[in-house]
């Protein structure tokens, strides 16, 4: 959604160049219309700044109304009071700062749908569960810390089911305060966060409070400055965190 014709038809043929299948809209309007069609979407992709009395925080709450699964992927030549706040993304915002580079643009909508990906496979993996918990022989408390909402909300599900204490966060500063405030011994951060990323927030943290670090991402695994930390591959399983977890409780402390 792009009300200006040159800068929709490039953000179009970048899409189209990463193999997406693109539809397009002017305004809110016509926005809502195709979405509430009935073709299946999987991300909004819309400037901050509209045109029409529909802002766009209400278009992206429309939206997942009408298709509960669709992501929403922000785009803005500037910082948008609608969607930061105090300087920083409200919990669950993807923001892509243009101007953006057709890389920019690729690795945003990976993280973006690997996020939503993680959550599908992990709903479906405890409906099919039995209703028992598997508890490791050391429980150790984590704090996960990722910016999607929904997949905070599904990986805190299976660290419940698996009996672990766990906490969450949607930031890094709520990290932070959270690790200030009780003991940790698992940091499960998101390698893609918004404002300071996953790494930094591992750094200090380790730094801090000697926590323990798993990065979690839905890109492939990459060097990080903190040289043992595992890397969990978004869609991770149950099965990934829970054996990823009994080896870590087994370390000494």
């Amino acid at each position: 959604m792009e009300d200006d014709p040159a800068v929709r038809a490039t953000a179009v043929d970048l899409l189209v160049e990463l193999g997406y299948h693109v539809l397009k809209a002017h305004d809110a309007q016509s926005a809502l219309a195709v979405i509430d069609s009935g073709v299946p979407i999987d991300v909004l992709f819309t400037d901050v700044v509209m045109p029409g009395p529909i802002r766009s925080p209400e278009l992206a709450r429309r939206a997942k109304a009408m298709q509960p699964r669709i992501e929403v992927l922000f785009t803005s030549g500037y910082t948008e009071n609608a969607i930061v706040h105090g300087g920083r993304l409200d919990p669950g915002v993807a923001l892509l700062s243009k101007p953006y580079r057709r890389d920019d643009l690729a690795r945003k909508l990976r993280h973006v749908l690997a996020g939503r990906e993680h959550v599908e496979q992990a709903q479906v993996a405890l409906n099919n569960m039995p209703a028992v918990q598997i508890l490791p022989g050391t429980p150790v408390r984590v704090l996960v810390v990722e910016d999607n909402a929904d997949a905070l909300a599904a990986t805190l599900e299976i660290l419940d089911y698996l009996g672990y204490p766990a906490e969450g966060a949607a930031t890094a500063e709520a990290a932070m305060d959270l690790m200030a405030a009780q003991r940790f011994d698992v940091l499960l951060a998101d390698v893609e966060l918004a404002g300071t990323s996953g790494v930094d927030l591992a750094m200090r943290a380790r730094e801090q409070y000697g926590v323990r670090v798993v990065f979690a991402s839905g890109y492939p695994a990459r060097e990080t400055p903190i040289a043992d930390a595992p890397w969990l591959q978004k869609p991770f399983t149950i099965d990934d965190v829970s054996s990823l977890l009994i080896r870590l409780s087994a370390l000494p402390r």
